[in-house]
């Protein structure tokens, strides 16, 4: 566990909540972040973008990471214990030729030229969550710190993101002119985003690199208690937002879920229901989303309609991959069905009912255990999202969460350890099952397909995440993680060292600590060989 860091206040709360971005400086001197650039720098001229490697390669980027105003956000937004993702990574913008540099950009442009060389995306894209596509959730589970080194002002090329679109499964065309782009960024700047935002690279219009670096955090419990400095009243919209859209009902819901408020039922009429189930699932992003939040605050009225209407899925094969196109922006874009919004080649997106259902909590938790025991895969799908969105009261859901993890489709497997790790506790009736997930081979989920990552490399890091947000204590099962120090994939090696060295009840041996820092500061990804990552 990181130190207690300087926390957010209220109003930068609801505007991460909002705008699914928060601009901060971190309190380093200006010396740290030029001796950054200059080896960032060394490196990418030299040597080759080390990807994952770029901590172990720069290791002065954890003094960034440490710093007590970008710890304190993190520790904000996904309290104290989070975890710090495997994946990173140095973002390049080289300059433009000097032919183009006259280049007029508004900012809000998809895909504006970048220079030779230049590793940063400009095209308008949500990242797919890594190693395979995890689903995307509305309460903050995952966020990433993007950092700037340098002074980056705009025609440097600063990244971009489009606030709000956190909450959206994907990126709309009309959502392009509201793009947030920062001027004037100083070296040591970082930009705290929901994992989900949209965002994109602009071009380089001077004769200097822009580089920024990016890091991935994980939610490990759910909140007790507002993690940041307030959360004491109800929800109120910041003064300032640049969100789009008004989505007051799903902030609302979120603000009280991380300040670990019981949300009370009411709100729409139960005479509303059935034209709030006529919204789901549409590509009217406020719409949609008005009507998932909405239908969660009818409550226990509302359960039997939703789930009528999620039993009318069953029997679709959605589960199933449909045939896709890749978008300029390397999306997955569905073919024959308008209305699937799957980002990744065999991601898994919920039906809003799914959303609903698991927003109201414990009181929709006998309908999900009765979704989850349905014969349709859909249905089971839908049911254990839902179930880790309830949290701690679902842990009776766990063994038939278990008894799903055998099941043909990695997918299956996938979200119901995405559920356990979320439900956090009774996670030792699944033991069995998480362990001949991650110590034994399954042949039809190594096959790479579209992605590099197998769905057995994405089963066995969901396995290792229920593991680390479990309430199994850590010495019940430090023969498995030393056996997962041996997997093929660095990500696992990473989550299993975590695991294994974090501080236990009665250790004081601070020397050992300090050098375990050290070690996992400069631990190496064996999976990148010569620029390119080797499986």
């Amino acid at each position: 566990m990181k130190p207690d860091g300087i926390r957010l206040n209220d109003e930068q709360v609801r505007r991460f909540i909002c705008d699914g971005v928060v601009v901060i400086d971190s309190s380093l001197e200006p010396e740290v972040h030029r001796e950054i650039y200059d080896k960032l720098h060394w490196n990418s001229t030299r040597e080759f973008n080390m990807g994952n490697n770029v901590l172990p390669r720069v290791a002065e980027l954890q003094q960034v990471l440490d710093d007590p105003v970008i710890n304190g956000a993190v520790q904000s937004v996904l309290g104290d214990d989070y975890i710090f993702h495997p994946h990173r990574y140095m973002h390049v913008a080289e300059p433009l030729d000097e032919t183009e540099r006259s280049l007029a950009l508004a900012g809000h442009e998809n895909g504006p030229p970048m220079g030779e060389g230049s590793s940063a995306n400009s095209a308008w894209h949500q990242d797919g969550q890594i190693p395979k596509g995890r689903t995307r959730h509305h309460r903050p589970r995952i966020a990433m710190i993007l950092y700037f080194p340098q002074d980056t002002p705009v025609e440097r090329g600063p990244t971009r993101v489009i606030p709000g679109t956190h909450l959206q499964p994907f990126v709309q065309q009309s959502d392009h002119p509201f793009a947030m782009v920062h001027d004037g960024i100083k070296a040591g700047t970082c930009f705290l985003i929901h994992f989900d935002i949209a965002h994109a690279a602009l071009s380089n219009l001077t004769d200097s690199t822009r580089y920024m670096l990016k890091f991935i955090y994980l939610r490990r419990r759910n909140p007790v208690a507002p993690s940041w400095n307030g959360g004491d009243e109800e929800w109120q919209t910041p003064k300032t937002r640049l969100a789009r859209y008004d989505h007051s009902k799903a902030w609302s819901c979120i603000w009280d879920w991380m300040r670990a408020a019981p949300r009370s039922n009411g709100g729409a009429g139960s005479n509303e229901i059935q034209r709030l189930l006529g919204s789901l699932n549409s590509a009217d992003q406020p719409v949609r989303l008005e009507a998932i939040y909405a239908l969660a605050a009818i409550g226990a009225e509302a359960i039997g309609p939703l789930r009528e209407s999620l039993l009318q899925t069953a029997g679709q094969q959605r589960e199933i991959a449909r045939p896709y196109h890749k978008s300029r922006a390397g999306a997955f874009v569905p073919i024959d069905d308008a209305n699937d919004r799957r980002f990744s080649d065999h991601a898994f997106v919920p039906q809003d009912e799914a959303y609903a259902l698991g927003a109201m909590g414990e009181v929709a938790l006998g309908t999900l255990m009765e979704l989850i025991r349905h014969d349709d895969d859909w249905i089971k799908l839908n049911a254990a999202y839902a179930l880790g969105e309830v949290g701690a009261p679902a842990a009776c859901a766990v063994p038939d969460l278990a008894a799903l993890l055998d099941h043909e489709l990695h997918q299956m497997a996938r979200v119901s350890l995405d559920a356990m790790a979320y439900i956090g506790t009774n996670i030792r009736a699944a033991l069995p099952a998480i362990r001949k997930l991650l110590t034994v081979d399954n042949p039809d989920w190594t096959v790479t397909g579209t992605s590099r990552w197998s769905g057995q490399t994405q089963v066995r890091f969901n396995a290792m995440c229920a593991l680390l947000n479990s309430d199994i204590p850590a010495d019940e099962i430090d023969d498995l993680l030393v056996t997962c120090l041996d997997d093929e994939s660095a990500y696992i090696h990473a989550l299993a060292l975590e695991a294994l060295t974090r501080p236990r009840a009665g250790e004081d041996r601070p020397g050992l600590r300090h050098a375990i820092d050290y070690l996992h500061t400069h631990r190496w990804d064996h999976m990148l060989a010569n620029g390119k990552y080797v499986f």
